[in-house]
């Protein structure tokens, strides 16, 4: 470990974990990232990054530390990449390259840059930039087609932006994506132009949305960063939201993730979020997904400490609403095992072997009497669940233990969905849910259909909780970008998305630069931006008839919860 750790110790720390991050003091003087040796080290129950330039940053208490850590992924994990891209140096090589360790689980389709909004924290739009991006559907599957050579089969796909919905074309590329192949398309949207066309004229919202499904679209990805209009953080779409969501649940859409941006200005209502998604699971919201506030750029540390948030921040402020904490959370990678097992049984290849770091998540029941929520620890013994499946899938010798009695039900069941569906119920602490359903026919059915219809039945019950921290100069650990497996479209390159977003210059700006609009194209988007911003600006001026919408009124009301 070297200086690294002397440096360490000198400052009282302990030393947890060696890695390599980025010098953000070269990046500020060259613009070029430079790799240095870092440490994650403890000191009085928190822990940090240390870099060998002495900086230093926050990464999440030791109980969260100390969870993620029985869940890190086994060093065997690593996928296989199709790929000529040899790496000589790390951040500037991407693409996938020969160090990448996961597959595609989800590629980022950017479709534009322009959008309707303009949030304080937001890296990407036409006015920032200088030009505008904005591709043609030919090009979108292209980049999506490419996206096959490296995984060996198209991936789930997130149509992204700027605002995707600022395109007329947009159920095209939907389409486009899943005749190419791709099993699951969903949209990340501000939802602003949706929730106004709803408000204006409901017939002509529900039928856009209705395009898109048809086209094939499974979910929303919709930014939310907070229930009250006047939050410290950024009201956002706080006035549209209420009419996007019935505008989605009436043109079709069975499935909407709500995608809170997080800083210290709105922590405070992240219970508050989780509340008005429980209030509303009957207008399709399964999930809640919080994203801490990456800090791209080069920013102070007393501003950085004004704003940063990290992953047990957030489960902290959750345990007071709600009475459970990090034992019921689990990264990524916890399902590495039980993935490869039921996957190898599909022609994806889809895996799980993240970083430990880079997310944590549960699931919760909605008692709706109540009004609670109870963490999936109280009915499933997960971690013996967890602990078992990684012992079939990595070891012969294991599996005389406990897949002896899982190979004999395979025969007896005939698939092994089946079989692994029965043995999940050994493992079941509570099986009768408050509401009277079972909770093993509920699994059992998920296991061995695996489609929408059964996973909806779930989330009628239960609810999604996650967040994913994606990185910036100050937190940057290249072994966590080693095992991204969200990657970004990027031409006939995959690049990992926190190399894409936080070394914009290198990667992202320079590719949307080489592939910006011009000429009248380029006139007609640019005025078609301003008429949608000017558009918002005009539909918030009515704040007081908005309020009074009954609509408005019952989305908003999740007093009880």
């Amino acid at each position: 470990m070297g200086s690294i750790a002397a440096q360490a110790e000198e400052q009282g720390f302990r030393v947890l974990e060696t890695t390599l991050s980025v010098d953000e003091k070269v990046m500020e003087d060259t613009g070029t990232p430079a790799t240095i040796p870092a440490a994650y080290v403890e000191k009085e129950g928190t822990v940090y990054l240390l870099k060998e330039n002495g900086t230093m940053e926050r990464i999440g208490s030791t109980d969260y530390w100390n969870k993620i850590m029985q869940f890190r992924v086994s060093d065997k994990k690593v996928a296989a990449i199709s790929t000529d891209i040899h790496r000589q140096r790390p951040m500037m090589d991407c693409g996938l390259c020969d160090c990448h360790k996961n597959t595609t689980a989800l590629l980022n389709v950017a479709v534009t840059n322009r959008c309707d909004l303009r949030c304080w924290y937001c890296f990407f739009y036409e006015e920032k930039a200088g030009f505008i991006f904005e591709p043609t559907v030919e090009e979108i599957l292209e980049g999506i087609r490419a996206a096959e050579k490296y995984n060996g089969y198209i991936p789930p796909v997130q149509i992204t932006g700027g605002e995707p919905a600022m395109r007329r074309d947009l159920d095209a590329i939907i389409r486009g994506a899943v005749e190419m192949g791709s099993p699951h398309v969903q949209l990340n949207t501000n939802s602003v132009s949706v929730g106004i066309d709803y408000y204006q004229q409901p017939d002509r919202a529900i039928q856009r949305v209705n395009r898109w499904v048809q086209a094939g679209l499974k979910t929303i990805y919709t930014s939310f960063d907070g229930v009250s209009p006047d939050s410290k953080s950024d009201p956002k779409n706080h006035y549209e939201v209420p009419f996007a969501l019935q505008a989605y649940i009436d043109g079709g859409i069975k499935s909407t993730v709500l995608v809170p941006t997080v800083s210290q200005l709105n922590l405070r209502e992240t219970p508050d979020i989780v509340r008005f998604a429980v209030h509303n699971l009957e207008r399709g919201i399964k999930a809640v997904n919080f994203q801490p506030l990456s800090m791209v750029g080069y920013i102070k540390k007393g501003d950085r400490e004004k704003l940063r948030v990290v992953q047990s921040d957030i489960v902290e402020e959750l345990q007071k609403a709600f009475g459970f904490g990090m034992e019921a959370w689990y990264p990524v990678p916890t399902v590495a095992s039980l993935a490869d097992i039921v996957g190898r049984r599909s022609h994806y290849d889809i895996h799980f072997y993240n970083n430990e770091k880079c997310g944590i998540a549960t699931y919760a029941y909605v008692d709706r009497d109540r009004h609670q929520l109870l963490p999936i620890t109280e009915f499933i013994d997960v971690d013996r669940f967890i602990k078992d499946i990684s012992a079939l899938d990595q070891s012969l010798l294991k599996k005389v233990a406990f897949g002896a009695r899982l190979l004999k039900d395979r025969l007896k069941h005939e698939t092994f969905r089946k079989a692994l569906a029965q043995r999940l119920s050994e493992y079941i602490i509570r099986d009768e849910l408050p509401n009277g359903e079972l909770l093993s026919g509920m699994l059992e059915e998920i296991i061995e259909k695996g489609d929408y219809s059964t996973l909806r039945k779930f989330h009628y019950s239960f609810i999604f909780l996650g967040m994913m921290h994606f990185q910036d100069y100050y937190n940057y650990d290249v072994h966590r970008v080693e095992r991204c497996s969200i990657h970004y479209s990027a031409g006939h390159r995959l690049i990992p998305f926190c190399t894409y977003n936080v070394f914009p210059s290198i990667h992202r700006d320079r590719f949307l630069e080489e592939h910006r609009v011009t000429g009248e194209r380029a006139q007609r988007l640019h005025e078609e931006s301003r008429q949608a911003k000017e558009r918002v600006e005009a539909f918030r001026k009515n704040i007081d008839e908005i309020v009074q919408s009954p609509i408005y009124q019952d989305i908003y009301d999740f007093g009880a919860w």
